[in-house]
């Protein structure tokens, strides 16, 4: 065995015996690698010698074969290089990309993998912050190499949102567009205060139905503001008396009011007036529902200035008045009320006031009556006229019936409260002279009386008698167009004359025996008012003095009487 040989197969042996101490290859080829062997003397190696174990180093693998260990791949970072995967002799130090070490690396450089020129940066971190128009700076820090570098953070841009200021009844409000980071404003508005609110109506008439007015809202400007700003509540009513309407403003406005309505009574319906003595009566249609009663006003000129107020009931559709001027006109109107607890008061509600009605009250007449004559006569004397220089019997006693006996003074008396009664049914004022047959009224003093009421027409009831017994027949009596006395009242009192005559012939079917025309009667010639004697038949007539006392004729008597008064008095 030659020298190169022995070498060989000493190191070989030595190579095992340090395998075998270090417990692996690694170890081994680690000792081969960094010369342990060589440092620990067990192989002497001159450096003459180098050329020669190199050779035989060279040999010794080829010949043997390699003892390769694995390096695994490191990838690159951009600190340092990194490698491939690649096995590596633990002997001879080649380099090969296999495990069977087929594929031997003659460069080195095939195993390296470069520096990497990119950096594995973080998320970064903000080193100053971005506002609303300024870029901020944010900075990035490699994670493997920690070297940095920045970029911009672009503006974040303005986030502008409305702030509403609402508006009221008192101040104006505002729409203000502000950024909420830097609070810039970009624009704004005014809202203008509510100025007036108005109910479409303030006041119904009741109807049975539900009422609701409208509402209006303007603003300062002049302009509506819509109904979607505000709500309406309690806006509704049916019945009489005073209803709030709540309205609340939201949105834009903010506040609430309260406006009223009320709903009143309806109108008095089917109003009718009828003219009466002295008066009226007026008739209506009653209300059963919302009414608590009515008011009747009346007064003698259209503006209602100094008028009467009634009040009626609820349940009353007729009222009369009474007392009033003769022959007057009279504006009468009404209305229905209702009384109503508001708040623990009670409140009165007016319906509107019917149409005024005009209406003349009946000229209520004075009918003075005058039963001729007395129990006693007075035949003291009197002056036959005021300032009459002829006197005469203040009374005359009368005549009395051929057939009845009785007096003249109880025949004229019981006609005469018999017409009174008649004239009265018919409307008139009725002054009787007298009522009973215990009296001394003198003639001139029977005139006072009617002058002193001013009555419209005197009459006095008289009987007539005759010494020939055959006449018969009803005649009146007045004074001529002459007279120094009364001759102002001619005409009026000759055209009562004439109205009584021929109504009362008409009615008992007697004889007309015409107007006499005479100043011979004291009773006439004191007279200041319109005046008449009525002589109603002859008591000497046995046959008409029996007819005189019969009821049935003097209900006639009565009835013609009555029809001339009526006649006279007719327009």
């Amino acid at each position: 065995m030659g020298k190169g040989r022995w070498s060989r197969a000493a190191a070989f042996l030595l190579s095992v015996v340090l395998f075998l101490s270090c417990g692996n290859q690694a170890a081994w080829a680690g000792a081969m690698a960094d010369g342990t062997l060589k440092e620990s003397g067990a192989i002497a190696d001159s450096e003459g010698d180098k050329e020669g174990k190199e050779e035989d180093n060279k040999e010794a693998g080829e010949e043997e074969g390699h003892s390769l260990v694995k390096t695994g791949r490191r990838e690159a970072t951009c600190a340092q290089e990194g490698n491939i995967e690649y096995w590596a002799c633990a002997v001879c130090g080649k380099i090969f990309l296999d495990e069977a070490g087929a594929q031997e690396v003659s460069d080195k450089a095939e195993i390296v993998l470069p520096k990497l020129s990119e950096h594995q940066w973080d998320s970064g971190k903000i080193t100053e912050k971005a506002s609303c128009e300024k870029e901020g700076t944010l900075t990035y820090t490699c994670r493997v190499c920690k070297s940095s570098k920045t970029g911009p953070i672009s503006p974040l841009g303005h986030k502008y949102q409305d702030k509403v200021t609402r508006a009221s009844t008192k101040k104006q409000g505002k729409i203000e567009s502000r950024c909420t980071a830097c609070g810039k404003v970009r624009k704004q508005a005014v809202i203008p205060r509510i100025k007036k609110i108005t109910l479409s109506t303030t006041s119904y008439t009741y109807n049975g139905k539900t009422r609701a007015p409208g509402v209006k809202v303007v603003n300062a400007k002049g302009k509506k503001v819509s109904a979607k700003y505000y709500v309406v509540k309690n806006g509704k009513a049916k019945n009489v008396g005073s209803h709030a309407v709540k309205i609340s403003f939201c949105g834009r406005y903010k506040g609430s009011v309260t406006r009223k309505f009320k709903i009143n009574p309806k109108k008095v319906a089917n109003i009718k007036v009828s003219p009466e003595k002295q008066g009226f009566t007026i008739t209506y249609k009653k209300q059963t529902k919302q009414c608590s009663g009515y008011q009747l006003q009346y007064a003698k000129n259209p503006r209602f200035s100094g008028a009467v107020r009634v009040t009626l009931k609820r349940g009353v559709s007729q009222k009369t008045v009474s007392g009033l001027e003769n022959s007057t006109a009279y504006y009468v109107r009404m209305r229905a009320f209702k009384k109503v607890r508001d708040h623990g008061k009670v409140k009165t509600y007016y319906s509107a006031w019917s149409k005024k009605k005009k209406v003349r009250t009946k000229d209520a007449k004075l009918v003075c009556i005058d039963a001729g004559h007395q129990q006693r006569g007075d035949s003291s004397l009197e002056p036959i006229g005021p300032g009459a220089s002829s006197y005469k019997a203040k009374v005359a006693s009368g005549t009395s019936g051929a057939a009845t006996k009785r007096p003249e003074y109880q025949l004229t008396l019981e006609v005469a409260l018999k017409l009174q009664e008649e004239l009265t049914r018919r409307g008139y004022d009725v002054l009787m002279v007298r009522t009973t047959h215990d009296v001394n009224i003198s003639n001139s003093a029977r005139a006072a009386i009617a002058n002193n009421a001013r009555a419209d027409a005197f009459i006095r009831i008289h009987a007539n008698s005759s010494t020939n017994a055959g006449v018969n027949g009803a005649i009146t009596i007045c004074q001529t167009p002459g007279n120094a006395f009364c001759g102002a009242y001619y005409s009026q009192s000759k055209r009562l004359s004439e109205q009584i005559l021929a109504n009362f012939v008409a009615a008992c079917g007697c004889k007309n025996g015409g107007i006499w025309e005479t100043d011979t009667m004291s009773g006439i010639n004191w007279c200041s008012v319109p005046v008449t004697i009525l002589e109603m038949g002859y008591m000497s007539n046995p046959s008409e003095d029996r007819q005189m006392s019969d009821p049935s004729y003097q209900a006639k008597m009565v009835q013609g009487i009555a029809n001339g008064v009526d006649a006279y008095f007719a327009p």
